[in-house]
């Protein structure tokens, strides 16, 4: 490949928790946990096609021609990690943070730039400890073709990005929480229909709407509806579907906007719905 010519590659990136306080109060500890680290990974980089472009640190960066491979390999990672870290002792624990994107990177003198680079740089330390963040963009390669279940986590704004990016969370096996529950799709949370309208007084027309469709909803055979007290105080909140559907264990959510316009008025509801991992999808919007 000839210097500075740019591709699309997925570019792994990962980093120890705790390794800088570690150094501080063990610096000769610290550096053995680093030495069988690197032991410990860099035999699974090529099961997966990666190749390791370089260590920075406690971080290796490592770059695929797939994004599915990427995010195979980091899984396999993790799972081998949590199962040295079983039958290790405390100090010898290694657990790891891995962040993956997929875009245009650049090969110059052996080394790789680009956004890529430093998206997946800046999504790694979202990731919990033995955890994978993912963006978009690998989401969108991945999805329907890997084993463990993603959970969105929305937009983030990462440093020295102009905009946000869609981010992921991958629910490894040995994680026990109440977001990975199933959720009943008949267990129906109507959340407060949103006023479109320009004169704020017509607040109560939207609070009213909301009402009487929990109250109809209410009626029919077989569905459960959240009580209006408990959706209200998610009113103008910032939480995703996700966390408001596992917090009222809600397997559908109906949302809504009301716009009135002298007398004319336009609903707009929308449903977002997942019984199997606790995720939602696009919302399908139906307009009256």
């Amino acid at each position: 490949m000839s210097e500075g010519q740019r591709r699309l590659a997925a570019i792994m990136f990962t980093d120890i928790v705790g390794y800088a306080a570690l150094t501080q109060s063990n610096e000769s500890q610290a550096l053995q946990v680093l030495e069988r680290h690197n032991k410990l990974l860099r035999p699974i980089f090529p099961k997966f096609h990666g190749k390791e472009v370089k260590s920075i640190g406690d971080s290796f960066l490592v770059e695929f021609d797939s994004a599915l491979e990427a995010l195979k390999c980091a899984a396999e990672i993790q799972s081998f990690l949590h199962d040295y870290n079983l039958a290790s002792k405390e100090d010898w624990k290694i657990k790891l943070r891995i962040g993956i994107h997929l875009g245009d990177v650049i090969h110059r003198e052996n080394d790789v730039f680009g956004d890529a680079v430093n998206i997946a740089s800046r999504v790694e330390p979202i990731a919990d400890p033995e955890g994978i963040c993912i963006t978009q963009q690998v989401y969108d390669q991945v999805h329907n073709k890997f084993e463990l279940p993603t959970l969105p986590l929305g937009q983030k704004s990462l440093k020295n990005l102009d905009k946000p990016v869609g981010v992921f969370r991958v629910a490894m096996p040995w994680e026990d929480r109440l977001e990975f529950r199933t959720l009943n799709p008949r267990r129906i949370a109507v959340m407060p229909f949103v006023n479109m309208s320009r004169d704020s007084r017509d607040e109560y027309f939207a609070d009213g709407m909301t009402e009487e469709l929990i109250s109809t909803i209410s009626n029919i055979s077989g569905l459960s509806v959240i009580s209006r007290t408990s959706v209200m105080k998610f009113k103008g909140g910032k939480k995703t579907a996700s966390e408001i559907g596992q917090e009222l264990g809600a397997g559908t959510l109906l949302e809504g906007s009301v716009r009135k316009s002298e007398n004319p008025v336009r609903i707009s509801p929308s449903s977002s719905m997942s019984a199997r991992t606790g995720t939602f999808g696009p919302r399908t919007m139906i307009e009256n």
